[in-house]
């Protein structure tokens, strides 16, 4: 097998692994069998198939295509920190929505009072756990994207500058800690919630926590560990193919985590909530006059 088609397989086969969540996901909404937390999932899957056609236009071009190639794996690296970035956000909208459906509020995003005025709600969503959220992954995000961009930057030159690739490679390092920091916080809150009320939704959503740990963990090692890294020219073979440890690395320790992830936040459509009405679409679960009173006097505090 020549090296264009064995670094092409691992990306073909999740490419089609990837098709198969397309297809699931697509037949629902053409249904209308789906609600609108699901396109958190969708958008991931779409993410991660552009990366692993990226992938495969990288394994079979050669590098006396230097340029175009780089860009490829530029392209690659962004889709894939897109990949991870949209997963632990699709943790949390699912995590806040059994919240509000078995416990009836979210301590990530808590509920707003129904007529509370719209400027007055946008602050006081503002000042919940799930804004810090967007706002670190935002942050870790761009931080990620533009240490890829500096790394290329660098390593393109015939004389790379050491101290760009070690800026770099600490931004890489710094917006990758930051996923991993927010998926520990994420199992923080499902663990304490699942003590409360646990049940088989909860625990789907609860695994996708160590897979997503070894990813930001992978993702720290591919940026620390020459081996692991695509910068590295050690990790080509002669005929311009990659090393076997490090297609390992990437697909297994990398891909194959967000896919299994992916796959137990489709699977909670097959494990519907239970305790009460499901959650409607774009709603939260119906107000018990316990919430409405602990509601109202938050309202009635925030104003005072």
């Amino acid at each position: 097998m020549t090296h264009a088609g064995r670094d092409a397989a691992p990306a073909i086969i999740f490419l089609i692994l990837y098709s198969a969540f397309f297809a699931v996901l697509t037949s629902l909404y053409a249904q209308r069998k789906i609600s609108w937390r699901y396109s958190f999932v969708y958008f991931h899957v779409i993410l991660r198939l552009g990366g692993q056609a990226c992938g495969i236009a990288f394994a079979v071009m050669s590098w006396d295509n230097f340029d175009t190639r780089l860009n490829v794996l530029i392209a690659y690296l962004v889709l894939s920190a897109e990949g991870y970035f949209s997963l632990v956000l699709c943790t949390y909208r699912f995590l806040i929505v059994w919240q509000n459906d078995r416990l009836g509020n979210s301590v990530i995003e808590p509920r707003v009072p129904k007529g509370t005025p719209f400027l007055e709600k946008m602050k006081r969503l503002r000042k919940t756990p799930i804004a810090g959220v967007h706002w670190t992954l935002v942050a870790a995000n761009s931080i990620i994207i533009s240490g890829g961009s500096l790394l290329s930057s660098a390593l393109s030159n015939e004389t790379p500058d050491p101290n760009k690739v070690k800026s770099g490679k600490s931004m890489r390092v710094a917006g990758t800690a930051m996923f991993l920091f927010l998926v520990q916080v994420f199992a923080c809150f499902a663990i304490h919630s699942y003590r409360k009320k646990g049940d088989r939704t909860l625990l789907l959503i609860l695994l996708t926590w160590p897979f997503l740990t070894v990813r930001g963990v992978y993702g720290i090692i591919s940026v620390e560990l020459s081996e692991y890294s695509y910068y590295n020219p050690d990790v080509y073979n002669s005929d311009g193919g990659m090393s076997s440890k490090f297609l390992v690395g990437e697909y297994v320790l990398g891909t194959l985590m967000e896919w299994i992830s992916c796959g137990l936040l489709l699977a909670t459509y097959y494990s519907p909530l239970v305790g009460g009405e499901t959650v409607a679409e774009g709603e939260s679960a119906p107000d018990s006059p316990e919430v409405d009173k602990e509601l109202n006097l938050q309202s009635t505090i925030s104003r005072v």
